[in-house]
């Protein structure tokens, strides 16, 4: 579980000051990242996180502009990787395996096509990349959720997912609870809402084939996301040693079936 109990660092970036969870571990332990996708939080990874503590040194960040970041006066494309290189280097991780969802995945690859000695290895959950015979974009909300909600619970009640699945009640109103921020008049959540519509880039070939760290997929199967046709070109363009289909998972796998995601990623972890 990730809470303000655990060691927390405040790391500036290019303006902004990233907010980033760290569950220590003994000396030499090897050291796991975990990447949020957009508009989402640390808070993501609650109940897979716990699957490894002891073991690894764990490292969250929050992207600026979400979670207990801070916002920016513009965003462009790529400010999510320039957001983890910032941490990586404030820190000085050697990163064992780093872990990334939906669009977290597509700002990681960027991390390791760029700085390959820093990441040994990237498993990526549902991330979109622009690639394969289907073109189609999902849809997604052009701006955020901009309403301030006077009273705390009914705001938990309304919280839902992009794009919207079936989540435990209890893990739901949790992820919920720690979303929201305290705003002038009451609640919001916790994303800059001027954070732009995402522009899948025509370059994603060339990223994915500069990957030379060894590399899985793990596909959503009821996701809507990624079809299954784009995430066997995305495996193949990074050479994945594995696609692993959820058929049964929607996008937020974490969120759904954590125990048998951190199953799935232990196993592919790397001696």
């Amino acid at each position: 579980m990730i809470d303000n109990n655990m060691v927390r660092h405040r790391i500036p970036a290019d303006g902004a000051v990233l907010n980033v969870f760290e569950l220590p571990a003994p000396p030499n332990s090897p050291v796991m990242l975990f990447v949020h996708g957009y508009r989402a939080n640390a808070h993501w990874w609650d109940e897979v996180v716990t699957a490894f503590a002891g073991d690894y040194r764990i490292i969250v960040p929050e992207f600026s502009g979400m979670g207990q970041s801070s916002w920016r006066d513009s965003y462009d494309q790529c400010q999510g990787a320039r957001d983890l290189i910032a941490v990586i280097k404030a820190l000085d991780l050697m990163i064992d395996v780093a872990v990334a969802h939906s669009w977290g995945g597509h700002q990681t690859a960027v991390v390791c096509r760029d700085y390959p000695e820093r990441i040994r290895q990237l498993i990526l959950l549902d991330s979109f990349f622009m690639v394969g015979p289907d073109q189609d974009i999902p849809a997604g909300a052009a701006i955020g959720n901009t309403r301030v909600y006077v009273n705390k619970d009914e705001a938990i009640l309304r919280f839902r997912t992009s794009p919207r699945q079936p989540i435990p009640e209890r893990r739901r109103a949790a992820l919920a609870a720690s979303s929201l921020c305290e705003v002038e008049g009451g609640w919001s959540w916790a994303y800059d809402p001027k954070l732009p519509l995402l522009d899948p880039s025509d370059d994603d070939e060339a990223l994915l084939k500069a990957l030379y760290m060894p590399c899985d997929f793990i596909l959503a199967g009821q996701g809507g996301v990624v079809s299954h046709e784009r995430a066997q070109a995305t495996a193949e363009l990074s050479r994945c040693r594995s696609l692993i289909v959820f058929d049964d998972a929607h996008h937020h796998l974490m969120l759904e079936c954590p125990e048998r995601l951190a199953d799935c990623v232990r196993d592919l972890i790397l001696d």
